[in-house]
């Protein structure tokens, strides 16, 4: 799973929006320098913006379920949403571990590492998002929203 996770927020190796050294310690590297046995952070943000992504389509789809917000724009509120969360989560645990010095002092993190990983996180739960919204058979158990997606309204 790790490794599925760094290959997704590496863009798989065509354009990642961080350095390496905040690939590594968001695989784990620990603090002595030695191994990957520290957190899997790539895990835990994956998993993460998974559940987050899926909780607020099924907030939209299944919860609300309004004819008052199944339109277009409304699909886009809710798109922004997801975006915005999953940017302050995945921004959030490395600018903590910046800040406070938890990690390998070989490495050479940034805050600008933090907000590319944010926006990797952050990219990733939209498309998610338009995935899983354009999906015919999921948005059949929706009374007023079965026809929302991104593409109409």
């Amino acid at each position: 799973m790790k490794e599925f996770f760094a290959s997704l927020y590496e863009w798989f190796g065509l354009m990642p929006l961080y350095s390496t050294d905040m690939g590594d310690q968001l695989r784990g590297w620990d603090i002595t320098c030695t191994d990957y046995i520290g957190t899997p952070w790539y895990v835990y943000i994956g998993w993460i913006m998974i559940i987050i992504t899926a909780l607020v389509y099924a907030l939209q789809y299944h919860i609300i379920d309004s004819s008052r917000w199944n339109k277009k724009h409304h699909w886009w509120i809710f798109a922004l949403l997801i975006f915005v969360l999953n940017f302050l989560i995945a921004f959030t645990i490395p600018f903590n571990t910046v800040n406070a010095g938890d990690f390998c002092n070989q490495l050479n993190l940034s805050i600008a590492d933090c907000i590319g990983f944010g926006l990797s996180n952050a990219i990733w739960s939209f498309i998610f998002f338009l995935i899983i919204s354009t999906i015919p058979l999921i948005r059949r158990f929706s009374t007023n929203c079965r026809n929302t997606t991104f593409w109409k309204p």
